[in-house]
């Protein structure tokens, strides 16, 4: 953690709220809508396409290239932050993510809407790591496992708000007011951040060369990854127009890591997570980010093409998983200290793995109360071990090494995150061609069981006061139907299979880390004894020196 990051302006100008309380509302109001505007936009997405008619496969422009920008902004806003300090780079950050918030209010087509997006996700990414540390150490020592409830409840539950905001405006049939609440957050952004952040102390700037030659290879593998990418779903990882790009993508990786490894002060500084603790919290961390992503992509598909829920199902669904988060938020907040990350992290990994497998069995019929719990089971575990792990693994080892860890992690999980949403996508269509096929295969070849369900449904279609004719079209017709509703709903039952897998994964890193040792705590006991044996001793954050220590 930065020891340096200025501090809120104090009570000498009036201001009788609490630092914390104060650098809470500008990283959620600064962050949140980025993560919301991210799920209301896959929920809500065809208002968008039936707005602009637009093809499904245009729509995924937008969405790509907001995470890739995100992932791209994510280790440049620290380096900008250190130059120029918190209360500069801040506001000129919201100021950006503004006007990508005007753009797309006002948008006509999907070219302005992805400009929109990757305004938006490029300055919301440089954000993340501006004014989360911040926000940590502004936390009093004596509640600063409350820093967990911002963490998880506010911007994780801000995911969860979003899908709910999406489920919404499918019900009001109007999708712009959605990024309209983008705005208003930027605008009370600005002014409190104007008002309370000091002005940068230029005896503080830390003087270090900007790794250029890395920002530029990592923006190269950005925009390299954006065609392959979208045309992925369609065409597959065979197509010319996919793997030749992936492969330049690789040779650039490689690369990037070359000079990372070389660099004095590295853009991203991957050593820093070369331990045993730092690793097993980059898996949960990691694992954590594409649980969510294979979860919200499978069940998401299952409740509008196979279960056919209203919009008011929707919203109550997705405020189910709202609750589970928040449950998560409370239950990480007093227990981290207690049971360290490892466990924690354990106990969400072991909620992703029986959701992810009960899920295997989801069909129509499934009832909706047992959804509900589900999802709301998934919010607790995934956000739990997600944040667990990324915490654990910020705050493992040498605390003046922490800003680097979390660097390192979270430029490598949201750059993970952007690709596997595309894969996701391909995953699914492929699958459930596959499976279609299967199914037109046996209606092809008169399976005994299928001729049996058609002359069924033509005698009670007949019985309903059609021709012979119009109810052999009409059972056949069914039968198509239904043969691709089952056809998605194997796809994903494919998905949910990796998703438990991918917990089991994170349950062993969990596991690891939980018995890796002894892990730093957030909140400092009152008395600490001096003359303990080191081995007893349990490693603690700073403590603030005073009340108006900086943060």
């Amino acid at each position: 953690m930065s020891q340096n990051n200025p501090a809120v302006a104090s009570d000498k100008q009036g201001l009788s709220v609490p630092k914390y309380l104060i650098m809470a509302i500008l990283t959620l109001f600064s962050i949140g809508p980025q993560y919301f505007l991210n799920l209301s936009y896959t929920v809500n997405q065809v208002l968008i396409q039936n707005r602009f008619d637009a093809s499904t496969q245009s729509l995924l422009l937008p969405s790509i290239i907001s995470n890739l920008a995100f992932g791209l902004g994510v280790p440049i806003g620290p380096m900008l932050t250190k130059k120029y300090g918190v209360r500069k780079a801040y506001l000129t950050f919201v100021l950006v993510f503004l006007a990508g918030s005007i753009i797309n209010v006002f948008s006509e087509n999907v070219a302005f809407l992805s400009l929109g997006r990757l305004i938006q996700g490029l300055s919301s990414g440089m954000l993340f790591l501006t004014i989360i540390p911040a926000a940590l150490i502004s936390f009093p020592n004596k509640i600063r496992n409350f820093f967990l409830v911002l963490a998880i409840g506010g911007l994780f539950g801000s995911t969860a708000i979003g899908a709910f905001l999406g489920a919404v405006s499918l019900s009001m049939d109007n999708w712009r007011w959605v990024f309209v609440l983008g705005i208003l957050a930027s605008l009370v952004c600005l002014f409190i951040g104007y008002k309370v952040l000091p002005a940068h102390d230029p005896s503080q700037q830390e003087e270090r060369p900007v790794d250029k030659k890395s920002i530029f290879i990592l923006s190269l593998i950005m925009i390299l990854l954006v065609y392959p990418l979208y045309e992925l779903r369609y065409e597959g990882f065979a197509s010319i127009q996919v793997w030749p790009f992936l492969l330049a993508t690789a040779g650039l990786v490689v690369i990037f890591v070359l000079v990372d490894l070389a660099a004095e002060n590295p853009l991203v500084p991957l050593k820093s997570l070369l331990a045993v603790k730092p690793v097993a919290g980059t898996i949960m961390a990691i694992g954590g980010h594409m649980a969510y992503i294979l979860a919200i992509a499978g069940i998401n598909g299952v409740m509008q093409n196979v279960q056919n829920a209203s919009y008011t199902t929707l919203s109550y669904f997705y405020l189910y998983f709202f609750v589970g988060v928040l449950i998560s938020a409370f239950a990480t907040t007093f227990l981290y200290d207690k049971f360290g990350p490892g466990y924690l992290g354990a106990i969400g990994s072991l909620l992703i793995v029986i959701v992810g497998f009960s899920w295997v069995n989801v069909s129509a019929d499934t009832s909706l109360v047992s959804l509900y719990v589900h999802i709301m089971l998934f919010g607790m575990g995934v956000s739990m071990a997600l944040v667990s792990g990324a915490l654990g693994a910020a705050l493992a080892g040498d605390l003046h090494q922490a800003s680097m860890r979390s660097i390192s992690l979270h430029s490598i999980r949201n750059l993970l995150g952007a690709i596997i949403a595309p894969v996701i996508g391909w995953f699914v269509v492929r699958q459930n061609a596959i499976y279609y096929e299967d199914f037109r295969g046996q209606i092809s070849s008169v399976d005994p069981q299928v001729k049996l369900q058609l002359s069924e449904m033509i005698k009670r279609y007949m019985g309903m006061g059609m021709s012979q004719a119009d109810a052999k079209t009409s059972a056949v017709t069914a039968v198509v139907a239904g043969a691709k509703k089952a056809s998605i709903l194997h796809a994903y039952h494919n998905l949910f299979f990796l998703l438990g897998i991918l917990g089991v994964i994170m349950l062993i890193a969990s596991l690891s880390k939980a018995w890796s040792g002894k892990n730093r705590i957030l909140v400092q006991k009152e008395e600490v004894q001096e003359e303990a044996e080191p081995q007893e001793e349990r490693k603690m954050l700073p403590a603030p020196q005073t009340e108006e220590t900086s943060i």
